[in-house]
């Protein structure tokens, strides 16, 4: 225990020894988060917690396999079980392995990404916007509402709702069909196994009587349902965020969730995280500054630990052209005068910005390397491969279709639509239909 607060302020330190109860941890940029999450999973096993009680949730892989590494370099080769460490669809897919037959659904289930949404979608309804639809879905599903919960009067601030719910309930009917989930359903259907099956959300909530989430501030209306639905039995739960970094509304993110955690949970404990090891006192009066203008924040005073340093220049621009040739020549004035060029970032919120800035590095002659890009279970021949799989494994009619074409085999789509029908009309699986046709 002496050991884990020589690492922590004093700060850091009450929020790791924070057992019981509501804990809500607001931690400032730069503010050693994640050093207090692992700090706080290890005290809490040192204390004698049943590790396999312990349920950390976060929002990236990344961001769960950085804290199981550092939680486990704390704590040694001293635990025989692992507490669960992982994302929100992680745990939601971890769930659904051992309780979606609750649903009288198998759990060979496949997980389809947006481009297959997408195109079931179209195959239903290609009078309006498969995006657009795939959003309003996704927005009616992020309020825990299958198609048979959504009322048309609800959901009015909704255009063409009444063709949306249709639309939703066709897809929802595709989807179990061939037994596949998207990334909604890994939250929603353990929310509504849990809210319908009172013995499941029991069992769970006496399963992890400790819980942290990491990024509250990122969670929306139905990601705290679930939390609360695993609290059901008890209010050890401590969550980490920033009411100053919530940037993701335009995704279903609810700002609320943080700003009123108190209403959700009883006698919480406050602690602010405000020792920042990251940025410079200039930075930190800049954010400052730009951030106190907004009326619902808590208050907080970020203290740099690192000094004072440069100044910040903001650089305006008339256009992504003059952007990128400002941007350009600012990194080639930093490189000649000795900077490298490993220590510079460029940072954007959209993709379409970079190819501006792209141009102008390129005419510089400065090397960059663009970090992010197509997922890697995203790529159409890791897919391909899985459907494969799935094929020869499940039979699935929804994996054969994407790949009775791959390689090419001079099957059309109008060839694939008419074995479709016919099969459905014989009430037989695709792949019977052309088993027994060969």
């Amino acid at each position: 225990m002496n050991e884990l607060k020589s690492k922590l302020n004093k700060e850091q330190y009450e929020a790791v020894q924070s057992i019981d109860g509501a804990v809500l941890i607001l931690a400032g940029a730069g503010s050693g988060k994640t050093s207090t999450i692992t700090h706080r999973l290890a005290y809490l096993i040192n204390a004698g917690i049943d590790p396999s009680s312990i349920l950390t949730l976060t929002f990236t892989n990344k961001a769960a396999k950085e804290m199981r590494d550092r939680a486990f370099a704390l704590l040694g080769n001293n635990i025989s079980t692992s507490p669960l460490l992982c994302t929100f669809h992680k745990f939601g897919m971890l769930f659904l392995q051992f309780h979606i037959y609750k649903l009288k659904r198998d759990n060979n289930f496949l997980v389809i990404d947006k481009s297959d949404r997408k195109r079931i979608l179209k195959s239903i309804d290609n009078s309006l916007p498969p995006s657009y639809v795939s959003s309003c879905i996704s927005d009616i599903k992020n309020l825990g509402l299958l198609a048979s919960d959504a009322k048309k009067d609800e959901l009015s601030y909704i255009n063409d709702i009444e063709k949306m719910i249709y639309i939703y309930q066709k897809y929802e009917e595709v989807l179990k069909h061939d037994n596949l989930l998207d990334f909604d359903d890994l939250i929603l259907l353990p929310y509504i196994i849990m809210r319908d099956f009172s013995d499941v959300q029991d069992a769970i909530s006496k399963k992890y009587t400790y819980l942290m989430v990491d990024e509250f501030q990122d969670t929306n209306d139905l990601q705290l349902k679930l939390i609360k639905q695993i609290c059901s039995h008890h209010q050890n739960i401590c969550v980490v965020g920033d009411d100053d970094q919530s940037i993701y509304s335009w995704r279903g993110a609810n700002i609320k969730n943080i700003l009123e955690f108190d209403k959700h949970f009883k006698d919480v404990k406050k602690v602010i995280l405000n020792q920042n090891y990251r940025s410079s006192i200039e930075i930190l009066d800049f954010a400052n500054d730009i951030i106190s203008s907004n009326a619902k924040r808590f208050p907080k005073n970020l203290i740099s630990n690192i000094g004072s340093k440069e100044k910040v220049e903001i650089i305006y621009s008339s256009n992504e052209h003059d952007e990128g040739m400002k941007i350009a020549n600012t990194i080639n004035k930093l490189r000649n005068s000795g900077k490298s060029i490993s220590d510079m970032a460029i940072l954007f919120r959209v993709h379409a910005i970079s190819r501006s800035i792209e141009e102008y590095l390129n005419k510089f002659n400065i090397p960059y390397k663009i970090i992010g890009g197509i997922k890697f279970y995203e790529r159409a021949e890791i897919k391909d491969i899985i459907a494969y799989f799935r094929v020869l494994e499940l039979q699935d009619d929804f994996s054969l279709k994407r790949i009775i074409n791959v390689p090419k085999r001079g099957i059309g789509k109008r060839s694939i639509e008419k074995m479709e029908i016919a099969s459905k009309q014989k009430g037989m699986k695709l792949y019977d239909f052309l088993l027994n046709s060969s």
